[in-house]
């Protein structure tokens, strides 16, 4: 291919890394870490997932979102339900407390989008979106 790919994967590897670096400082000043935002974003997407699917989601393993859940269900952000698929798994959901925290979460996050890609040309930002998809679409079939 004659592409560098150690450096492209790194380069992609660290941006995304300062990028959620940086959202996670903005996002503090609300009380969350990035482990929280990160959750309420992913359920915010799709509020009938269940918990493995999240674990799963987020790249950690089952436990962690289970102890994560639990903060956020003391913290009247989220609510378990039974499946109306299958009684012995629970799927994840924002109460209001956790609704309310997305408007500013969402606000936060497209400031710094803007923010970061306010330097490229619209071309630039359509090439990377469609090269990224690419790969995406990629790993998923792999």
């Amino acid at each position: 291919m004659g592409l560098p790919l150690e450096s492209f994967a790194g380069t992609l590897h660290e941006t995304a890394r300062l990028w959620r670096t940086e959202l996670d400082r903005r996002l503090r000043p609300l009380g969350l870490s990035q482990a929280k935002w990160r959750m309420l974003l992913h359920i915010s997407c799709s509020e009938d997932c269940t918990q493995a699917e999240l674990a799963a989601r987020l790249g950690v393993e089952a436990p962690t979102v289970v102890g994560l859940l639990d903060r956020l269900t003391a913290d009247g952000l989220v609510e378990r339900r039974e499946s109306p698929h299958d009684r012995r798994s629970k799927t994840v959901h924002l109460c209001e407390g956790g609704r309310a925290l997305m408007r500013p979460i969402t606000e936060v996050a497209e400031s710094l989008s803007h923010e970061l890609l306010a330097t490229l040309t619209e071309e630039e930002v359509a090439v990377s979106t469609a090269a990224l998809k690419k790969i995406r679409s990629r790993l998923l079939s792999l």
